[in-house]
């Protein structure tokens, strides 16, 4: 039987979504020049022309806008009333889709819609597409559609997102079972531990660079260490220190990210004077910036539409397909499966005349 660690090796997760952060931090330069470049050709091709082009964002930048749309998704999610996977879910599917797309090209704020609708489908919650746009002030059902199709081919079509809350609800299981602790202690940690993965893992990198299991024991280091300690003396008992410190000091690190986005940033950052100046300045720039062509969603999703339907279809050639050269045209072959069925009526036996005859 497989290990877990051998069936997450095989998710889409592990094989598509995984990622060094120097890789990562590439791609995301390269997404920045791609955008950069595509938009300054159709803003010098508009009529009339851009000029001067606009300063565009930098990758970092745009690194700081995404962060601030997951906080607005997040923030957004509970007037669905959506649960925590959901959200989790949804703000990973936002999360990737920016990797190899730029802010200056999808807008986020369009985004952020599909992917909590997107979001309910990969986790088998069959939402109705109008009671997440009432939701939202000046939304249809339609904007919202526009989307899923490019937010598919953005995430790959890799739907299966795991998080790290199973793994939670085990750990704790696995405490309890040893009775090290008492049950206070326990549910302490338990609380903390879960606010954490709720909000912390979601706006930062986390999910590229480590597995659920570690973004787990990363996050409950961080509500009570003592916890972790005790369950890696279990895990590793018998194999040895080295093994044990390598795969602490990975939790260290996934620690450390973890740390720079506490949830209590949920509630401060909408008050914050420096944070609201910043976006503000970005948002200023990003609207100057964007792909002129990809600014309304449903229109260009129905200029796309229209153009298929204007492609002339392929004209007969007068020679039969693979299937009426089998089953006939329904035309002349149809004479001629009625010309053979009036013959072996004829001759009164379907099966023809004995062999000997």
């Amino acid at each position: 039987m497989a290990t877990e660690d051998a069936r997450y090796k095989q998710s889409s997760q592990y094989r598509l979504w995984s990622f060094t952060p120097s890789h990562l931090s590439t791609l995301r330069e390269k997404t920045n020049a791609l955008a950069r470049t595509h938009i300054s050709n159709r803003m010098r091709a508009s009529d009339p022309p851009v000029d001067p082009l606009p300063d565009f964002l930098t990758p970092a930048e745009e690194y700081q806008m995404l962060n601030h749309f997951t906080l607005e998704l997040l923030r957004a999610a509970p007037y669905c009333k959506l649960p925590t996977d959901i959200q989790a879910t949804a703000a990973i599917f936002l999360r990737r889709f920016y990797v190899t797309n730029s802010v200056m090209t999808y807008p986020p704020q369009e985004l952020i819609k599909t992917c909590l609708f997107f979001g309910c489908k990969a986790e088998g919650c069959f939402m109705r597409v109008q009671k997440i746009a009432d939701t939202f002030p000046n939304t249809t059902g339609e904007m919202i559609l526009a989307a899923e199709y490019v937010l598919c081919q953005g995430i790959r079509f890799a739907f299966d997102v795991r998080h790290p809350f199973r793994a939670l609800e085990g750990a704790m299981m696995e405490l309890r079972r040893l009775g090290d602790f008492d049950d206070d202690r326990i549910n302490r940690a338990h609380k903390r531990t879960r606010e954490i993965l709720k909000f912390s893992p979601l706006v930062t990198d986390v999910y590229f660079h480590y597995t659920p299991s570690q973004i787990m024991y990363a996050a409950m280091a961080i509500a009570d260490e003592g916890l972790v300690h005790r369950m890696m003396r279990e895990a590793f008992a018998g194999q040895g220190e080295e093994m044990k410190d390598r795969i602490w000091g990975v939790i260290e690190n996934c620690r450390a990210m973890l740390e720079k986005e506490p949830p209590e940033k949920m509630s401060t950052y909408w008050n914050d004077p420096e944070s609201t100046k910043a976006i503000k300045v970005l948002r200023k720039k990003l609207t100057k910036c964007r792909d002129p062509d990809r600014v309304d969603l449903v229109a260009l999703q129905k200029a796309r539409r229209e153009q298929a339907a204007q492609k002339p279809k392929p004209k007969p050639n007068g020679e039969p397909n693979g299937d009426e050269k089998v089953f006939g045209n329904g035309n002349g072959n149809n004479i001629e499966r009625e010309a053979k069925r009036r013959k072996v009526a004829a001759d009164g036996d379907v099966f023809g005349p004995p062999l000997g005859a």
